[in-house]
């Protein structure tokens, strides 16, 4: 009998995948207008393998949740091997409900991406085309709960290895409040689900590099030469506001609008940006499952000039993800209950919207095979 209870507290759950993939623009190479031309965009056709685990056990009062991922992708054409890749993530969380309203907790999270070095003669800059990064927090979680509502607040500390160049890592404290709310409106037969939320985040980013000093002469161009290092350490301030309303019924729909403002006493790394979201989920006829997301972006930069690109246009959450505009397709069609699915992913990406110098423009299309496993 004690076997039985330890089985419904527990649920266990495991998903691989596995399929090709094609990327036009596989070393995410942008043309910037007035420049030198670096690189070009190159097209490749890869392997891509994903296994994740998660890990859900109740006992009273306390909830413990683990979730862990590795993945990589080989790329076929030589020209970009630099860009074939090892990922692992790894997150695990402890919640307690203290009383009716109060619920606690703590959690932390580790990322880390490597990407593979084909050319050895650099010590610190890498010169392989390289975004691969680390990152961990470890975070303290207070939920005020009183249906249909709750507040959160969470607080602790971030750190982020730019593994290109060390002089973009940094040590952050961080800190968030979320208000949500759940309503359901209509009869049982035809009920709605309406979530909406609004949040703030805040980190204090010190930065391990020198902040980086215009001394340009007034009215000259900007150059790489009279652009130098100072004398402190690079300091950001990192502001995030977004709301989010989701509405479900057949399908799901959500809308969600962000904002994020980033103050550097470093020139050139300061910028305002704007970030709206829609997604839908639907399941249509043959048991198919249909995901769409887009997202816009639109930047101000504070500066004449943004500088370091590849730094910025990386979210800093995952290698997958960047800060440009995308539309994304997702369809998905199980086999049976074998716990096969068959999956087909169309992604484009462009550059985002503003005064930006920069074309940049990326299609990827994947076609493969996912099994999934676990208790219910």
């Amino acid at each position: 009998m004690h076997g039985v209870l330890l089985l419904a507290a527990l649920k266990l759950t495991l998903r691989l995948e596995l399929g090709p993939e094609y990327d036009s623009n596989a070393n995410r190479a942008e043309i910037v207008q007035g420049a030198a031309v670096t690189d070009v965009p190159t097209g490749s056709f890869l392997l891509r393998s994903t296994v994740r685990g998660s890990l859900a056990w109740r006992s009273g009062r306390n909830t413990l949740r683990a979730a862990a991922l590795i993945g990589g992708k080989v790329f076929f054409n030589p020209d970009v091997q630099d860009q074939n890749m090892l990922v692992g993530q790894l997150g695990i969380e402890d919640r307690v409900r203290a009383t009716s309203w109060l619920d606690l907790g703590l959690s932390g999270d580790y990322y880390d991406v490597a990407q593979q070095t084909v050319n050895t003669t650099c010590a610190v800059v890498s010169c392989d085309r390289h975004r691969d990064f680390r990152s961990g927090s470890a975070q303290a979680r207070v939920s005020f709960v009183d249906d249909p509502g709750e507040l959160t607040f969470t607080g602790g500390y971030r750190g982020f290895v730019w593994k290109p160049d060390p002089s973009f890592d940094f040590q952050a404290g961080q800190a968030t409040v979320l208000a949500a709310v759940r309503l359901y409106a209509g009869s049982a037969e035809r009920e709605h689900e309406i979530d909406l939320s609004a949040s703030y985040h805040l980190e204090r980013r010190l930065y391990t590099g020198l902040l980086e000093v215009n001394n340009c002469m007034p009215g000259m161009p900007l150059s790489d030469t009279c652009i130098g290092n100072g004398s402190r350490n690079r300091a950001d301030w990192f502001h995030e506001g977004a709301v989010e309303l989701t509405w479900v019924r057949v399908v799901l729909v959500s809308l969600a609008y962000a904002i994020q403002l980033n103050q550097s006493n470093s020139f050139g790394q300061s910028l305002l940006r704007h970030l709206i979201t829609l997604k839908l989920s639907a399941r249509l006829p043959w048991e198919l499952y249909l995901t769409l997301k887009g997202q816009l972006l639109v930047n101000r930069y504070l500066d004449p000039v943004l500088l370091d690109r590849e730094v910025s246009t990386q979210t800093f959450v995952s290698i997958e993800e960047e800060n440009r505009n995308a539309f994304i397709v997702d369809l998905e069609r199980p086999i049976g209950r074998s716990g096969l699915a068959v999956e087909a992913r169309y992604s484009v990406y462009t550059n985002e919207l503003g005064s930006t110098p920069a074309s940049f423009q990326r299609h990827v299309g994947y076609l493969g095979l996912s099994y999934r496993v676990g208790t219910k």
